[in-house]
């Protein structure tokens, strides 16, 4: 049975390369077909039947190999109104908060349903933000990042203060459910950052993130502001595209892919297990695995999909202990949200030091900031976030967002369309009426 899932496997593999020698068959075909209706060897309805025909043949076939798995309507929108529950009930809220749906449909689910989210899909992407998820372990793409590969500690970072799940959590200690609905599940996190807070001004630069594995720089920052490692590495045994471990203690446990050309990786827990397997696709945007809860001496086996490429698969257990010690570290100057809308907020801090205002809002230059009513720069940290210096004492801060070029374009959509009502008002008046007769 092995060797013949190698051999099926390998042919797969083969597959890949035919898909060239198809594409070349069908530029030849569309280019016989032009040179058939340039010449005029054939008649012109023949020639454009015939290229009707062969488009038909080229879509009927990419749409069997390529396409998206379908779903019914019925089960795509299954669980929209229980989030949309969920969602609300959170309403009225006393602060500034972010909500991500873990089980998502798209990257697009908090634009869908209405709820504060992270992730996003979209051709006017943040390019920054998606360097910045890339760094910390977080899926990103050219149009799209994601809150896919995240930690605990990321969570905290970005003020991610509740998930969505489509199944109860067990043994995390930082999860309190708060609700369930039909089969979703709403849950807070402990330890979860404001969007705004107080950090040394010379983190920017202190902060290392270009070190490759996405686990050392959540590391570095952990060393950085003194506390312990949120990530430790345990043993695992690599054997070429597989990889198996067993957890020593319980928790949560997340695995690096140092092989980038591996694109899909399947995990499977051996022996009797209520575990289900889990499949990871686009491994080779390097965003760390998140294995969920693990038992201790539940072993489990990591399997890429392309044999000929070894995982070097490196497997953490995440400390919620040193979580918490971010958190107080970060939380003793944060930023006290007392409003906030689509495009404005405005909270206090209240520091003994100065320092620089981080805050998890991506950085525009269609922001502007406000401290105690004057207008201060708005600056970039980390190369992605909104941030202000502030002195020591208590400060009123406002952030307001216009974007760029608003007021020029309203200007110029008025003046065109005054102009189009003189042209249109001067046409008809210089149209002639006819009364009757000829």
């Amino acid at each position: 049975l092995h060797k013949a899932i190698r051999r099926q496997r390998q042919m797969c593999i083969r597959d890949r390369f035919y898909t060239y020698l198809v594409a070349i068959a069908f530029l030849a075909l569309y280019g016989g077909l032009i040179y058939l209706y340039k010449s005029g060897k054939r008649r012109t309805g023949t020639v454009l039947l015939a290229a009707l025909a062969l488009v038909s043949v080229e879509a009927a076939v990419n749409m069997t190999v390529t396409s998206v798995t379908t779903t019914s309507r019925s089960a795509y929108v299954k669980d929209n109104q229980e989030v949309e529950t969920l969602t609300r009930s959170l309403l009225p809220a006393d602060t500034f908060y972010r909500i991500e749906k873990v089980t998502r449909k798209t990257k697009n689910d908090g634009a869908w349903m209405n709820f504060p989210s992270v992730s996003l899909f979209s051709s006017v992407a943040n390019a920054d933000l998606t360097a910045f998820f890339k760094t910390v372990g977080c899926e990103g793409s050219t149009n799209a990042y994601s809150i896919t590969g995240s930690t605990p500690l990321i969570d905290s970072l970005f003020s991610v203060k509740y998930g969505l799940y489509s199944e109860a959590q067990e043994g995390s200690s930082n999860l309190i459910l708060i609700r369930q609905e039909g089969g979703t599940y709403l849950y807070a996190r402990r330890d979860t950052l404001p969007v705004g807070f107080m950090v040394p001004s010379d983190i920017d630069y202190s902060w290392q993130r270009d070190l490759g594995n996405p686990v050392s720089v959540q590391n570095d920052l952990c060393g950085l502001i003194g506390v312990d490692r949120v990530l430790e590495q345990v043993d695992v045994e690599n054997n070429e595209d597989t990889a198996r471990f067993t957890p020593e203690t319980a928790g949560m446990y997340y695995v690096y892919i140092a092989n980038r050309k591996v694109e899909q990786v399947d995990v499977s827990p051996t022996g009797e297990s209520e575990r289900s397997s889990k499949k990871f696709k686009n491994v080779n945007r390097g965003y760390l695995l998140e294995l969920g809860w693990c038992h201790a001496g539940e072993e489990l086996v990591l399997k890429g999909e392309d044999e000929s490429q070894s995982l070097n698969a490196e497997i953490y257990h995440f400390n919620y202990d040193a979580l918490h010690q971010v958190y107080n570290a970060l939380n003793r100057y944060p930023l006290q949200v007392t409003s906030w809308t689509d495009d404005s907020l405005s909270g206090v801090v209240n520091t003994d030091q100065a320092g620089t205002l981080f805050t998890s809002i991506p950085y525009d230059k269609g922001w502007t900031i406000l401290v105690d009513g004057v207008k201060m720069e708005a600056s970039k940290i980390f190369d992605t976030f909104l941030c202000v210096d502030l002195t020591e004492g208590t400060h009123t801060v406002e952030f307001r967002f216009e974007p760029q070029g608003q007021k020029t374009g309203i200007c110029v959509t008025v003046v065109c369309a005054l102009i189009l009502g003189i042209i249109a008002f001067i046409s008809v008046k210089k149209t002639p009426t006819f009364l009757g007769g000829e």
